[in-house]
């Protein structure tokens, strides 16, 4: 059986992409290790639950969290590191201990784990696999969930932190035996950054057996306990996700929309939402929940009226990447508001009927596009069966997972080949 490794600096419960592959790839037949990090706390509780049966997990502790001698050793060697990459200039090897705190670990891990195909995601994760397959002779490739040179301001204060991703990525990418992107735009991105082959395509979707069976929203009733409803989730609830914009815009918008936000708030940001809120007078409006479970995600979404994916494009890779969001909303039948960044903007021409565009950070704009789909049952029904409909024949993992598959045999048959012909 084909032994393959997945390297991610994230746990399991904050990385459903991971989880994802790693799923098809055991039912497809392959033996497949997730090597991954452990901040411990909620995270971990819930990535014991969804790991599948069939995968292995093997956890690298890091974070406040940590055991402290782990955490001693990781920060303290972080330090020295890009001490040392500011005075000499940034190396590869320097960028692998100084990019991020765990990344020695990970490949500690993936070294352990003896494989015919390392799979990194995040940039650690491309480092360790690119290290760990070549001590042992393997291929490895990497899955671009965002384009990492852009995930951070373009601002003087990130040339050092983009100094070092670029040396992990610059050095390792045209090495990889594949590249794939979660966007479109992710994946032009890659191609031209680095004079790569362009990387396939696979989205963010998700598997159609957690649809509802039908539009849980029906002319004269209402599915949520507040409605109408607007319903957001991520892992963090913070700053740049537009969402004091959604509460400017409940405040002007005729229908008045409760707004549902599910994770972990940031510290203080849910005080500062709630005191928008009762400065604009919606207070009553705004609703935080707490996280769930990755495999959960679309049940959780199913009762609300509409979704939101608000990104301001604070980043270039913010302003080109498709998250997971609309993807989820789809599949549990809710139309999405989107900010007019462009990666969605390019997604909303082929979710037509289900994906509503309002322009970025205008409070007004979204107010309008509220208006317009929830003051009238008929036409938020429609939308929802529109919506419904893309999440099962277009945009599901059915049909990505197929994508996928394809790739990574296509990869191991030229390996095989190619070491039959030595």
């Amino acid at each position: 059986m084909t032994k393959i490794c997945i390297v991610s600096r994230n746990p399991p419960a904050a990385n459903p992409r991971a989880i994802k592959e790693a799923e098809a790839l055991a039912n497809a037949g392959y033996d497949v290790t997730i090597v991954h990090a452990s901040p411990g706390g909620w995270s971990d509780t819930m990535s014991a639950d969804v790991v599948p049966e069939n995968v292995r997990a093997i956890g690298a502790p890091f974070g406040p969290r940590a055991p402290l001698a782990v955490r001693v050793r990781q920060l303290a060697g972080r330090k020295s590191v890009r001490g040392l990459a500011r005075v000499f200039g940034v190396s590869e090897p320097l960028a692998f201990r100084g990019a991020g705190d765990v990344a020695s670990d990970l490949f500690r891990l993936a070294l352990k784990t003896k494989s015919a195909l390392y799979i990194g995601h995040y940039v650690e994760g491309l480092a360790a696999a690119a290290r760990a397959a070549r001590a042992h002779g393997a291929m490895y490739a990497f899955d671009a969930e965002d384009f990492h040179p852009g995930d951070l301001p373009d601002e003087p204060a990130s040339a050092f932190d983009n100094a070092l991703l670029d040396a992990i990525e610059r050095t390792h990418l045209p090495g990889c035996a594949y590249v794939t992107a979660a966007a479109p735009g992710i994946a032009d991105a890659y191609a031209k950054q680095y004079n790569i082959p362009r990387p396939t395509v696979v989205l963010n979707t998700f598997s159609k057996s957690l649809a509802p069976s039908a539009a849980s929203f029906s002319s004269g009733s209402k599915a949520a306990q507040a409605s109408p409803s607007v319903y957001w989730f991520s892992q963090t609830i913070g700053k740049t996700r537009g969402l004091e914009n959604a509460i400017r815009a409940i405040a002007q918008s005729q229908s008045r929309p409760h707004l549902y936000l599910r994770g972990e708030a940031a510290p203080g940001y849910q005080q500062t939402m709630e005191s928008l809120a009762s400065e604009l007078g919606v207070a009553d409006r705004l609703h935080f929940l707490p996280p769930g479970p990755p495999d959960e995600m679309v049940a959780l979404a199913a009762p609300y009226d509409a979704g939101l994916v608000g990104e301001i494009g604070h980043t270039f890779n913010r302003r080109i990447a498709l998250t997971n969001k609309q993807f989820t909303y789809l599949l549990a039948g809710l139309p999405v508001f989107m900010s007019d960044v462009p990666g969605h903007s390019a997604f909303a021409n082929s979710a037509q009927g289900a994906a509503f565009l309002y322009r970025t950070e205008d409070p007004t704009s979204l107010a309008n596009a509220m208006d317009a789909l929830l003051l009238d049952e008929t036409v938020l029904a429609a939308a929802r069966e529109r919506a419904l409909m893309l999440g099962q024949n277009e945009f599901c993992w059915e049909k990505d997972q197929k994508l996928l598959l394809g790739t990574i045999e296509a990869a191991l048959a030229t390996s095989q080949h190619a070491g039959a012909a030595l």
